[in-house]
């Protein structure tokens, strides 16, 4: 798979940011005390697990990235499978290593549960805890087996109800993304509402 490689803004600029695959930002807590959210059904007509906040938040991204052009394969395009990492890693956004040890952090089995009932609309979700389990190599390139992507995803930094989260999605060597996205909360729950930064295409 042939992809050009776009990097939305200066080298320099990327580079100053920490993390082998993203930019470090793990030093700002996340949103900290779960909020229970209405529950939905799942398809079998049981009720789903509540969201805690950082679960809601990582929903959303989620949706918006496997649901839109933002995953750079194209808005209608969907995957048959995404593995999630089932740890948060502050290297999630940049392409350009910095030397850094990134900061990582286990994602809640609670919230693991709550984000795969709540996305059962969009398609398969699973979480995984080793990204080496689904990447297999085809002609010198690392892809994801199945046609499907892998997604890491950073903490959340927190500023009252808006936050910043890195995610990087990897399909193969010439097909990824890393970037920040906005998520605020209001009235009916947390939202994406935009990106920040510098965004990387593989």
């Amino acid at each position: 798979m042939r992809r050009l490689f776009i990097i939305a803004a200066a080298v320099a600029l990327l580079a100053g940011f920490g993390g082998c695959a993203g930019r470090a930002r793990g030093g700002a807590p996340g949103p900290g005390t779960p909020q229970s959210a209405t529950p939905t059904a799942t398809a079998s007509g049981t009720p789903a697990p509540a969201l805690s906040d950082r679960a809601a938040i990582y929903t959303a991204m989620l949706r918006r990235y496997l649901t839109t052009s933002d995953h750079s394969f194209g808005a209608d395009h969907r995957f048959p499978i995404a593995y999630v990492l089932d740890q948060t890693d502050s290297a999630a956004v940049n392409p350009v290593p910095s030397g850094q040890p990134a900061q990582r952090a286990p994602i809640s089995a609670a919230d693991q549960t709550a984000i795969v009932a709540a996305l059962a609309d969009v398609g398969m979700v699973r979480f995984i805890s080793d990204r080496k389990t689904v990447i297999e190599e085809k002609d010198n390139c690392q892809q994801v087996r199945g046609g499907g992507i892998l997604i890491i995803l950073a903490p959340p930094v927190a500023a009252g109800d808006r936050v910043e989260v890195g995610i990087h999605g990897f399909v193969a060597c010439l097909g990824a993304t890393w970037f920040t996205y906005v998520v605020v909360r209001d009235g009916t729950g947390w939202k994406v509402t935009g990106t920040t930064g510098p965004m990387a295409i593989a």
